[in-house]
């Protein structure tokens, strides 16, 4: 796995500090900083045919209120996808990435990486989840 730089580590550590997990936490916003972190653009989104460099890109697959207590949940659990879009092979930067997440309180839990030969894009995927804490009063 890569190994975070101190910088790396200092600059995760005044994101996370900035971003405390509970219901007023924005998501998104907080991982496009941690991916920001490698200093490749980010976006949430999909494929950006307009950036010909690499780039990053995330999305939300799905949600579910979890850690019910007297019918309301104290928790919500989020499921995003990363993708690394490059016209070359980027296994540094996936590994970078999966260990920023990590390191952030996501949990890697899949991949996938293909060559799409008719753009020639190397598309490499990682899929994590991540818990928010909530009051439970929704």
């Amino acid at each position: 796995m890569a190994k975070l730089s101190g910088e790396e580590k200092e600059k995760l550590k005044q994101i996370i500090e900035a971003y405390p997990n509970n219901e007023d936490l924005d998501l998104t916003a907080f991982i496009a900083e941690v991916i920001g972190i490698t200093g490749i653009h980010t976006e949430e989104g999909w494929y950006n045919q307009d950036i010909n460099e690499t780039h990053i890109t995330f999305y939300f697959m799905s949600d579910e209120d979890t850690d019910f207590s007297e019918d309301t949940n104290e928790s919500e659990e989020y499921y995003i996808q990363v993708d690394i879009w490059s016209k070359e092979d980027c296994f540094r930067l996936k590994q970078k990435v999966k260990q920023l997440l990590k390191n952030a309180g996501f949990t890697y839990f899949t991949g996938n990486d293909q060559y799409e030969k008719e753009t020639g894009i190397y598309h490499k995927a990682a899929r994590f989840y991540f818990v928010m804490n909530v009051e439970g009063d929704n």
